[in-house]
């Protein structure tokens, strides 16, 4: 007789190259979180610069991202909202994803990824494109 089917998704092991890895890129990340957090980004060298804003003195959608989140290190989320909005409320996304992949590769159980869907990657970049140019308007 046949046994029932189970609607249970077949477990996926992770590439050995993902969690040799992923190690590195954790160890990496924190460091580069604690350089943030002890430099503050104005007047640094080694922080990037924004060559549009450095050529047209216009402000795209990612301007002021290093010091928002040198402002969420340290505390300040009225000031990190001010410096960049959108990276601050991309976060929570961020974080989702983070969670998501971590599950992944060590449950080899992957969580549908909703951001990859055509149109809700055509409303972030309308939504990037938007706050970019909202955030240029001189009244």
């Amino acid at each position: 007789m046949d046994t029932p089917a189970t609607n249970t998704p077949p477990r996926l092991t992770p590439p050995s190259w993902l969690t040799r890895w992923s190690g590195l890129g954790f160890l990496a990340g924190g460091a580069a979180l604690g350089v943030l957090w002890s430099f503050e980004p104005a007047g640094q060298f080694f922080y990037p610069r924004c060559w549009l804003h450095e050529t047209t003195g216009l402000l795209c959608p990612g301007c002021g991202t290093t010091r928002a989140l040198h402002a969420l290190l340290h505390g300040q989320w009225v000031a990190a909202l001010k410096l960049n909005a959108l990276a601050v409320s991309g976060l929570g996304v961020g974080a989702w994803l983070g969670v998501r992949w971590l599950w992944g590769t060590r449950t080899g159980r992957w969580w549908r990824n909703p951001f990859t869907h055509p149109y809700v990657i055509a409303a972030e970049g309308g939504l990037a494109v938007g706050f970019g140019v909202a955030r240029n308007l001189t009244w």
